[in-house]
């Protein structure tokens, strides 16, 4: 095996090695974009639209598909992500309060919580997929969320490791999201092209 033929573009392992630098880049963008805070809801939703087209094989450049996902998409994606916020934050507050004064009422809400966050699992991947008001964008992922289990634990399991890694070693967050993004991908994908979503 040649020089050249390690670093043809067309080889498969260069070619893995690329898509991992990219999906590193798009971790590290995803992070700038999202430091303002409201918009971690654009940001995450354009590092999923960009992971969809890394997994489908059809990237383009990083930087000009996560912001053009970015500027079409802010809106609809902060508007979701301020939601989720305040729904989750609503219940993880009425948890720790229950947890002060009425203990068996912290289990309801948390096992609320999760059910919110299970049943918001695919916010983001819809908005970069389909053009629907948001008022759909949330029914459709509740019903996805809710109806797949296996596949919506998972991406969710998947989500709190990357919290976890990120507690114990603060510095990842600047690029694993991207990975963390794409394997979620991996599994969202499979399930969307199984029931022809």
């Amino acid at each position: 095996m040649g020089i050249n033929t390690i670093f043809d573009p067309d080889n498969a392992v260069w070619s893995f090695l690329l898509k991992l630098y990219y999906l590193a880049f798009a971790g590290l963008l995803w992070f700038i974009s999202s430091l303002p805070i409201i918009t971690i809801g654009a940001a995450t939703a354009s590092l999923y639209s960009y992971c969809f087209q890394i997994v489908n094989g059809t990237e383009g450049y990083t930087v000009r598909t996560f912001f053009s996902t970015f500027k079409r998409i802010f809106i609809k994606a902060t508007a979701a992500f301020l939601i989720i916020v305040g729904i989750v934050g609503f219940l993880v507050f009425d948890a720790w309060f229950f947890s002060q004064t009425i203990p068996p009422l912290f289990f309801v809400a948390m096992s609320l919580t999760l059910i919110v966050l299970i049943s918001c699992i695919h916010v983001f991947p819809i908005l970069t997929l389909k053009d629907l008001p948001l008022k759909e964008v949330f029914k459709e992922s509740a019903i996805l969320g809710l109806r797949h289990l296996p596949v919506s634990v998972t991406v969710l399991v998947i989500h709190v490791l990357f919290l976890i890694s990120v507690y114990f070693f603060p510095p990842s967050i600047l690029f694993t999201y991207g990975f963390i993004t794409a394997l979620s991908v991996l599994f969202i994908r499979t399930l969307y092209m199984r029931i022809d979503f």
